[in-house]
């Protein structure tokens, strides 16, 4: 049987991913999101990623564009980068912390060094955001305001990557599904890293930390609601089959 308490977390893990989840639909769907670059239909990343990885205030200007679409889209960014601050950076970071607070009796050390990196991850989150709102106060920004941005965007990712490679590895300690999921989290979590290396794997980045967290979020789900050791659970499915 699974300890009460560690399923207790796992239940906490699934519910923070819900929420993760959510504002992640929401914020495909906000109306205004979409740039103001003549190019911004073919940003692969997205407006709100494409922001995040500005290095001149040209590239601010080139997105946020000019009048009529300046001002809507201004609006439209403040209002996620809000949502981002107040929701989506405290769930995410309860989503992970959750996780390895659920795995810490399969390597202590290891949990901790995961926590910290995703608490590290959520604070270098809010400074960015503190720095997207200086740039929009006085747009374009200046080249000082996006020094300050850039190391922040790195160090949150990096530090993102390296708590989901914590969660993977814990995972596979639990064998059975654990074993399988946390391959897939570990290999999403390396993925989350690229963005330190080159601007270019902005598309792996951002891949690879939803396919981190959406394996996370399946394998909790499952550990909230299946009252049994995760190697029981593989044996039960195998006598199905």
């Amino acid at each position: 049987m699974m300890p009460a308490i560690e399923r207790g977390w796992w239940w906490r893990c699934a519910g923070a991913g819900l929420i993760v989840i959510a504002v992640a639909v929401y914020f495909d769907m906000y109306p205004g999101l979409e740039g103001c670059a003549s190019e911004a239909d073919d940003i692969a990343l997205g407006s709100i990623m494409a922001f995040e990885l500005v290095r001149t205030p040209a590239d601010v200007a080139a997105l946020f564009g000019a009048p009529p679409c300046t001002e809507p889209f201004t609006a439209a960014m403040r209002h996620a980068t809000w949502v981002d601050a107040l929701i989506f950076i405290p769930a995410y970071a309860a989503f992970l912390i959750c996780a390895l607070l659920a795995l810490r009796g399969y390597g202590g050390s290891l949990a901790s060094i995961g926590i910290a990196a995703v608490a590290a991850a959520a604070l270098f989150d809010q400074l960015e955001g503190f720095w997207l709102f200086m740039i929009m106060g006085d747009l374009p920004g200046t080249q000082g305001q996006i020094n300050w941005l850039i190391p922040a965007v790195r160090a949150k990712f990096a530090l993102l990557g390296i708590g989901a490679i914590c969660i993977g590895v814990l995972l596979t300690r639990h064998r059975g599904i654990g074993y399988l999921f946390g391959a897939i989290v570990a290999l999403g979590g390396v993925g989350t890293t690229a963005l330190i290396f080159d601007d270019a794997y902005g598309a792996i980045t951002i891949q690879g930390s939803a396919i981190a967290w959406l394996a996370l979020f399946v394998v909790a789900f499952l550990y909230a609601i299946v009252r049994m050791n995760p190697r029981a659970l593989v044996a039960d499915i195998r006598s199905v089959d």
